[in-house]
């Protein structure tokens, strides 16, 4: 939000994310950042623009999330090595007061260098996995671990600065 030049201040949200498996990966991603703006815990009399955000991978036909332990992100990083994937990211952008709102998603293919157990070690040592969709952080180790993005990379980050901006412009002030 700094590269934006925009004021704003992070507040938690109620709304727990869900996966149904019958709606495709982007649909998902924008009921889950619809809710988490929904359920945004404002202080009383806020005013301006709840962003809701919800981010994860799409692989081998699943989502996957982050990761419950670190066996788990293992064997993410594991089944992710030298093949691609795709970061999904719901956008909702919610004016407080009035409801009004924009729903949007963001798609990027992102594709894994080949990994050996050294460096999967090596990366989760400097790395905390369970906090990131995929056991990965881009910004971290990028040139070793990612051969190639096609789309924003921004929203590998987590956050699709492009999209948001272009959301913005259409909410209006």
């Amino acid at each position: 939000m700094r590269r934006l030049g925009r004021a704003f201040r992070v507040v938690p949200s109620s709304f727990r994310e869900t996966i149904r498996r019958a709606e495709p990966p982007s649909a998902n991603a924008r009921r889950n950042a619809a809710g988490k703006a929904r359920k945004a815990r404002l202080p009383a009399g806020a005013r301006g623009v709840v962003i809701g955000a919800d981010t994860f991978l799409y692989f081998r036909g699943r989502i996957i999330g982050k990761p419950r332990n670190l066996s788990e992100a293992k064997r993410f990083l594991r089944e992710l090595s030298g093949r691609s994937h795709w970061v999904y990211t719901g956008l909702c952008l919610r004016q407080v007061p009035g409801g009004r709102q924009r729903l949007s998603h963001a798609r990027t293919r992102v594709t894994f260098r080949m990994l050996d157990e050294a460096f999967i070690r090596a990366f989760h040592s400097r790395v905390n996995p369970l906090d990131k969709a995929g056991a990965y952080a881009i910004q971290q180790d990028r040139g070793r671990l990612i051969a190639r993005v096609d789309g924003s990379l921004t929203n590998v980050i987590g956050l699709p600065l492009e999209l948001l901006r272009r959301e913005l412009k259409h909410l209006g002030p």
